[in-house]
């Protein structure tokens, strides 16, 4: 009863988590699609809220675990600064200040439950991670169903607002099927894992990566390719052509390769309109790639114009120009920013510079190197839970759109950094290893009473 009742503690923490990491998708859908209490962002808090309570073990305040100490002390120090610069160097967002405490808050929450969780909720995350984005997923498919305003070609996202007013958020989807993307991937690689779970994860696959195409996000198709060529590199050489030609010719490697294929091909000829919003949606992504990449380089496009940039790459140019005429024109300007929100770039570390000055830019480039370091130390050795993997991969999936959209003040950006945070770069016992059997070890009772003291993870 009693290992019963701490698996299922665990994957209580583990679900809290990605309400926390990655509940958006969920609350649009539970208040705009299911309306029960569209446009209230006191619903939103209130989920928070439920993950952050979730996320509570029986151990709490006594049995601390060990972050990645450098980053920590960067994140937290970011975000103190952040707090003080609304209230001692803020002339713009006066206004938002009372809600942007709240997101601090709950930054400084989340940061505060990570430390507390044990280690052992690796064994469950995965598979929490992969069910709890096909329930958004779901959620999303649902809601485009029924929305009589949404048609092919459009961002896949859920709408709300008044009508004539209605918008929708694509991000926090493209985000969820990414999160999902990675979670079936490690589920279906598990060793000994059966063939019909693999089946399973590779459709699973698939769905991710067509909500990823609908939701139609240039920074996170960019990088999910770039983690994909990562992932290739670093383990490509691991293997020599003979034996990786002998793994892809392997029976069952030909039939889990095949069966999409097959799918695919059947599903076209009882639907033939199938192919065609596949390559509406093909086009339309090229498209937009082939221009920005015209642009930048001041050539002129298929029908003879010279190319520009869409409406979001405009507003990174600008941002870029702005930064250099900061730079030229008042150097000391820089040493304390701005002020805080003082301009919003759309580019999270640039932002930083014109808003914290030089201070707060070296804590927000520190983080990310740290980060980056671990992750590709992740990577390249392989890690050593599946929590640590997800992390670092994860890492790599939102790295494009940390530095191509947003701000470095929301919690979007800051509730994965105090994941990373907690997961990448630490020491974990050899009892969580992947492969690791030892039957005569017993389970971690959290519910051990212990003093309050602070352990490497």
């Amino acid at each position: 009863m009693r290992n019963f009742l701490h698996k299922w503690a665990m994957i209580r923490i583990c679900l809290g988590m990605f309400i926390v990491l990655d509940g958006s998708p969920l609350f649009f859908f539970v208040k705009e699609t299911l309306m029960l209490a569209p446009g209230n962002t006191n619903v939103t808090a209130a989920f928070l809220l439920i993950g952050l309570a979730m996320m509570i073990p029986s151990t709490v305040l006594r049995k601390l675990y060990m972050p990645n100490m450098p980053v920590f002390n960067a994140l937290m120090a970011f975000v103190i600064m952040c707090v003080l610069y609304s209230f001692l160097f803020n002339e713009i967002a006066v206004g938002e200040r009372s809600k942007d405490l709240i997101y601090y808050v709950f930054v400084f929450m989340f940061m505060l439950l990570l430390i507390n969780v044990p280690n052992e909720m690796t064994r469950y995350v995965i598979v929490v991670g992969v069910f709890f984005t096909f329930i958004s997923n779901v959620g999303l498919v649902i809601a485009l169903i029924t929305d009589p305003d949404w048609t092919l070609g459009q961002r896949a996202a859920i709408q709300f607002g008044e009508p004539g007013e209605r918008m929708g958020n694509p991000h926090v989807f493209s985000r969820n099927a990414q999160i999902g993307l990675l979670c079936c991937l490690m589920w279906g690689n598990r060793r000994d894992q059966s063939f019909f779970i693999k089946i399973i994860a590779l459709s699973l696959v698939i769905f991710n990566i067509i909500i990823l195409m609908l939701t139609f996000s240039k920074s996170a198709i960019l990088s999910t390719v770039v983690t994909a060529v990562i992932y290739l590199l670093v383990n490509l050489r691991h293997s020599s052509p003979q034996k990786l030609f002998k793994t892809l010719t392997s029976p069952i490697s030909l039939i889990v390769i095949s069966m999409p294929f097959i799918a695919f091909i059947g599903l076209v000829i009882v639907k033939p309109e199938i192919w065609e919003i596949i390559t509406l949606y093909g086009d339309m992504i090229f498209g937009r790639f082939s221009e920005n990449i015209l642009a930048l380089l001041g050539a002129e496009n298929e029908k003879g114009d010279l190319a520009e940039f869409d409406g979001s790459s405009v507003n990174r140019v600008m941002s870029w120009t702005y930064v250099t005429y900061a730079v030229m024109g008042d150097p000391l300007g820089l040493i304390m920013g701005y002020g805080y929100k003082f301009f919003f770039m759309d580019i999270p570390v640039l932002e930083t510079l014109i808003n914290q000055g030089i201070f707060g830019f070296l804590l927000y480039a520190f983080i990310f190197y740290q980060l980056g370091k671990e992750s590709l130390k992740v990577a390249y050795y392989g890690g050593k839970t599946e929590v640590e993997v997800m992390a670092a991969y994860l890492f790599f999936l939102f790295l494009v759109s940390y530095f191509t959209s947003g701000r470095p003040y929301e919690m979007a950006t800051l509730h994965p950094l105090c994941l990373f945070t907690r997961f990448l770069g630490i020491t974990y016992p050899p009892q969580l290893s992947r492969g690791y059997v030892d039957e005569t070890t017993p389970p971690v009772d959290i519910d051990q009473e212990t003093p309050p003291t602070l352990q490497p993870a």
